[in-house]
């Protein structure tokens, strides 16, 4: 799990426009796509335990990682 605070979930969450589960103009292909680069697959179950938007899956993924994937993904 990362240690990500609310505060910085929050900015996060804002910076990536996850309103109404949506992440930036990612489609569900190119989202796929996105993390497919950094070896995570993005549409195992284990990302959907908060439902199946690109926001959800998103936010399971800051739960289910450590800070070093995390960070990786995030840093792009």
């Amino acid at each position: 799990m990362s240690d990500l605070s609310g505060s910085e979930r929050r900015k996060l969450e804002k910076l990536l426009g996850m309103g109404g589960g949506y992440v930036l103009n990612f489609s569900d292909r190119t989202f796929g796509d996105f993390f497919d680069d950094y070896r995570v697959e993005i549409d195992a179950d284990q990302y959907k335990v908060r439902g199946t938007s690109k926001a959800n899956r998103m936010r399971a993924f800051w739960d289910v990682n450590g800070n070093h994937v995390v960070g990786r993904v995030i840093g792009g």
